[in-house]
């Protein structure tokens, strides 16, 4: 899959996407904002995710973390305080990131069998194993979820209908990743 047809899909749905007929969707539970879903296209199943940003705060301590670790290679006095000034700025600053969306084709491979291939936005954020797929995910109201992929798809590629209203698929908890571990302990 090239990375123009990815493009190309972007700009379509963010231009058309209330248009385009989605399958299955998923949204915030605290306002509704369409955080993934997955549109019918003339070339397939497509999904789309909001992307990810993580939280200003989370962003500045990265970027104080990245300039007080350039102190081990700092020679001289002015050096470290350099760091050290970089890093009081990089805690001060507002810096806020923008989540990037993206999107990737399901390939039908049988009856009831798909595969996708990853994509680095994607891959990024995305955990996967037996029966599951899940990919980090922001809204616009700062709360963060774990998008369920393989539900989502799951959904789109049993439908026999596109008539109908899409399919909801609750987003999971920022919290998955502890719950799941205590559940295997």
């Amino acid at each position: 899959m090239s990375d123009d047809r990815e493009a190309e899909v972007l700009v379509s749905i963010a231009q058309h996407g209330r248009r385009l007929t989605r399958l299955a969707e998923s949204r915030c539970v605290k306002d509704g904002r369409l955080l993934g879903a997955t549109y019918r296209l003339p070339d397939g199943i497509w999904v789309w995710s909001a992307g990810h940003r993580q939280p200003p705060r989370a962003v500045r301590h990265e970027a104080a973390a990245f300039n007080l670790d350039a102190i081990d290679d700092c020679s001289t006095d002015e050096e470290v305080q350099a760091c050290y000034d970089d890093a009081i700025e990089a805690l001060a600053s507002a810096t806020r990131q923008n989540a990037s969306p993206s999107a990737i084709k399901i390939e039908m491979e049988g009856a009831g069998r798909w595969s996708y291939g990853m994509t680095r936005p994607f891959a990024i954020s995305l955990v996967s194993g037996p029966g599951f797929t899940v990919s980090e995910v922001s809204c616009g109201c700062r709360r963060q979820y774990y998008l369920d992929i393989h539900a989502l798809i799951m959904a789109s590629v049993g439908l026999t209908t596109v008539e109908a209203p899409p399919v909801h698929v609750a987003p999971l908890p920022p919290d998955l990743p502890e719950r799941q571990g205590q559940r295997l302990l």
